[in-house]
């Protein structure tokens, strides 16, 4: 659920959505070129396992890559969603596994839009369930091609998220509702990790 706080443990100043009409207005984390230096190497071997795995499904059926970028343009439409509200829609946006896309289409598909709470929870429900069939959906081919693949693939993605949570999800002016961010706040609680890991 939505987080009532008036500051995160960042010191962002928070707006509680019963005084403000529902509108969540958090003051946004202005990225600093060190954030943006660790986003590029974060993002480093989520491009290489994408592209890799575009390639490799490309060998199979032109059919398979199709669907498999499909259903990560939808992922992104989902992301849309959950980007209403966000103070970085339209701007620089540190993305988790690439899904920039949906920063961009929020601005055109929900341009009026206003933060809702079922809205935002509708489309992170249904971004998080698409996200985990990209992840799964090639698999199977990956693992034909050969099974030292999978590992390797697997790895890629983990060094992505251990790159990408504690330099960018922990700044993130939006971490307290998004759901990256959310996981990477509950994650930290739970290690005893100290905040602003990427500093």
């Amino acid at each position: 659920m939505f987080q009532r706080f008036l500051e995160d443990d960042n010191g962002h100043t928070l707006g509680c959505p019963e005084e403000q009409d529902s509108v969540m207005k958090p003051t946004a984390y202005q990225w600093k070129l060190k954030d943006k230096l660790f986003y590029a190497l974060a993002i480093i071997p989520f491009l290489t396992g994408f592209v890799g795995t575009v390639y490799l499904l490309s060998t199979y059926s032109a059919l398979l890559m199709l669907i498999w970028l499909a259903l990560y343009i939808v992922t992104n439409v989902f992301q849309a969603g959950c980007c209403v509200g966000c103070p970085y829609r339209g701007q620089y946006c540190p993305a988790l596994c690439g899904v920039y896309l949906g920063n961009f289409l929020s601005g055109i598909l929900y341009k009026d839009k206003q933060f809702e709470q079922a809205f935002f929870e509708h489309n992170a429900k249904a971004g998080e369930t698409m996200l985990f069939i990209c992840i799964v959906f090639p698999l199977y081919w990956i693992f034909n091609t050969g099974w030292y693949l999978v590992p390797v693939y697997l790895l890629l993605l983990g060094v992505h998220f251990l790159i990408f949570m504690p330099t960018q999800c922990e700044k993130c002016g939006y971490n307290t509702t998004c759901p990256g961010g959310q996981t990477w706040l509950n994650c930290r609680q739970k290690l005893g990790f100290q905040r602003n890991l990427g500093e």
